[in-house]
């Protein structure tokens, strides 16, 4: 039946019942300790200090006429004091109730706020904040917590639909490009033409699938935290490298690896070959003529790579972890689909490490990414 009650009720109750409890000890003790005292106190009025026990029968019958009185007395004066506690009591256990319940919705009355304004936001106002007044007690560090949720909340949700966007845009556009090319290509008969067409349809057509595979791994990363095991790191970037440097261009940026004889990690072997290739990539497509790649990886997973590439800003650099961003302005270059960095954080973070940019000294960029290490389990003895 009380947990049906609300909180409100439920404290009242409580702190009620642990002052009626207190009191019944209190008159209780109170009770026991001047039930004597006050047989003395009546008994030291009522018989004189010198009186004695006399021989004869009338003697003792009057003497014990004078005790029973005594006792008389002493149960009323008893059952009198012992009914005002009793009242007293009751009368203080109303108004502890009454107070219990005022000062009970004081403090909830905060509470309340919080729940109001929270009930009030939706989607539709994730800007708004719960910002409850009051000292720093355990009220206020609640509702600066929920204040912190729905600021990692809005962030996400901003973050969501800057990528729907974003997504709808980069698929819509090759989308276009191939209509404007069909229409184009059926307006002639040219061979030379309708040539040009089919080359131009296919190159539209792979960079649909790279958008579309870089979406899905994206996916992937940021949903890929189920699979654990270990992963030798060292293996995987010497891959990427030897299958970087088999195709890369003549008279393009030379890659340079420093890896340890062995690193082992945990996490999915099919991302973590992905988050490599990207970075990789990255390092050697965005860079200059003649330039170099810099792969380094510890004993600890570390991985750092980085590039002679062009000049980037401080505040810029985080930035190129986000979804469809690219430095075209700069780069020169338009290909690719804005995932690559994306990817390479989504992965770090599904195997509980974190993925870092700062600008090189120079020119260039600087990623590092830090992947656990694999603990193994003792063996059982």
């Amino acid at each position: 039946m009380l947990s049906r009650l609300t909180l409100r009720w439920r404290l009242t109750v409580l702190q009620t019942a642990v002052f009626l409890g207190a009191g019944v000890v209190v008159v209780t003790m109170a009770y026991l300790q001047n039930r004597n005292v006050i047989a003395v106190a009546i008994k030291a009025n009522d018989v004189p200090g010198d009186t004695v026990w006399a021989a004869g029968p009338a003697q003792r019958t009057a003497s014990t006429r004078n005790l029973d009185a005594i006792a008389v007395r002493r149960d009323e004066a008893l059952s009198t004091l012992l009914t005002q506690w009793i009242v007293a009591l009751v009368v203080m256990t109303a108004i502890a109730g009454l107070l219990a319940w005022w000062v009970t919705g004081r403090v909830l009355h905060r509470v309340h706020l919080m729940t109001a304004q929270t009930r009030r936001i939706s989607t539709a106002n994730l800007h708004e904040r719960i910002a409850v007044q009051g000292p720093a007690d355990e009220i206020k560090e609640l509702s600066d917590t929920f204040d912190d949720l729905l600021n990692r909340l809005e962030e996400a949700f901003s973050a969501q639909a800057r990528f729907i966007a974003n997504a709808s845009h980069e698929l819509r556009t090759p989308l276009t490009v191939a209509r404007t090319t069909l229409q184009v290509g059926l307006a002639t008969k040219d061979p030379a033409r309708i040539n040009r067409v089919r080359e131009e349809l296919l190159r539209n057509n792979d960079r649909c699938i790279a958008l579309i595979n870089g979406l899905l791994t994206l996916a992937r990363g940021e949903h890929g935290r189920r699979r654990r095991e270990a992963v030798e790191l060292d293996e995987i970037v010497r891959q990427a490298a030897a299958e970087s440097a088999a195709t890369a261009a003549p008279g393009g940026p030379r890659l340079r690896i420093d890896v340890p004889s062995r690193c082992t990690v945990s996490g999915d072997p099919l991302l973590l070959a992905q988050l490599v290739h990207n970075l990789v990539d990255n390092a050697l497509r965005y860079n200059r003529p003649g330039g170099q790649a810099f792969v380094e990886l510890d004993t600890d997973g570390r991985l750092t790579v980085s590039n002679t590439g062009p000049v980037i800003a401080a505040d810029e650099a985080d930035r190129l972890f986000e979804p469809f961003y690219r430095r075209a302005e700069r780069t020169g270059r338009t290909d690719g689909a804005g995932l690559g960095l994306s990817i390479v954080r989504a992965i770090a973070d599904a195997c509980d490490g974190h993925a870092t940019a700062r600008p090189r000294d120079g020119g260039g960029l600087v990623v590092e990414v830090l992947i656990p290490a694999h603990s193994r389990a003792p063996a059982a003895r």
